[in-house]
């Protein structure tokens, strides 16, 4: 059984004093940076937070194991942002939530982009998703299960997961309370895109905290050399923060 008092205990800090708020995307919808940004600022500005998905799946705890427990409605509580989501889980569904009630962002992509990037991360033969802390053979074990796919087989398999994803977004959240965003915003103006954030959720913050997280996950551009199979020289363009 899932000890989610010893996992969760040293990371939740004294509540805030707000309405519980929630952070969602979909995997490869820039998702991974969102949520680092998002915990960045609370980690910054004092406020509130946990990532209980990134949490588990760091003690090599899956979606399966945990998606449906209804133990973990002790820790979803006001004063508190919720981040880390890439699907809604059923347990977020639980009437005693009121999720519909609750603010949230909704981070979305082109699912053609999204599937094509989620292909090259944990589909097919290709592994560069960040492995867990523990019981990495299980995760490995599971993303081995497309090995056999190549990239367009993936694609059409997969795509009919991310749309039940999407659809359970529409069904389940209101989107009055919903603050949806594209991909594409926060790749071209992070600050605005944190202001938003925090705006929506009615939790202020200094704009120095927002500068300072914005700057940080700024991408630079670096030229690398590499040699190919032929020998000749060649320059790449590598992102990195």
């Amino acid at each position: 059984m899932i000890d989610y008092k010893k996992i969760f205990n040293a990371k939740l800090a004294p509540c805030g004093n707000f309405q519980d708020c929630y952070a969602f995307s979909i995997h490869k919808a820039g998702s991974s940076l969102m949520h680092k940004m998002i915990g960045e600022v609370c980690h910054s500005a004092g406020i509130p937070s946990i990532s209980i998905p990134d949490t588990l799946f760091n003690e090599g705890i899956f979606d399966k194991d945990w998606q449906n427990d209804e133990r973990l409605l002790d820790f979803f509580i006001p004063g508190k942002i919720f981040y880390g989501f890439r699907y809604l889980p059923e347990i977020l569904l639980n009437e005693s939530l009121r999720l519909r009630e609750k603010k949230s962002v909704l981070l979305i992509r082109d699912p053609r982009d999204a599937l094509v990037s989620q292909y090259f991360s944990f589909g097919g033969k290709n592994v560069s998703h960040k492995l867990p802390s523990k019981n990495q053979d299980t995760f490995l074990k599971e993303a081995q299960a497309t090995s056999h796919l190549n990239i367009d087989q993936y694609v059409l398999q997969a795509a009919e997961i991310y749309l039940d994803k999407l659809n359970k977004y529409k069904e389940n959240l209101n989107f009055e309370n919903v603050k949806l965003f594209k991909y594409e915003e926060i790749y071209f103006d992070k600050r605005k895109f944190l202001d938003n954030i925090f705006a929506h959720f009615g939790i202020p913050v200094e704009s120095r905290l927002l500068d300072e997280v914005a700057e940080k996950m700024m991408f630079v551009r670096k030229w690398k050399t590499w040699q190919n199979i032929f020998g000749k020289d060649r320059q790449a363009i590598m992102w990195t923060n």
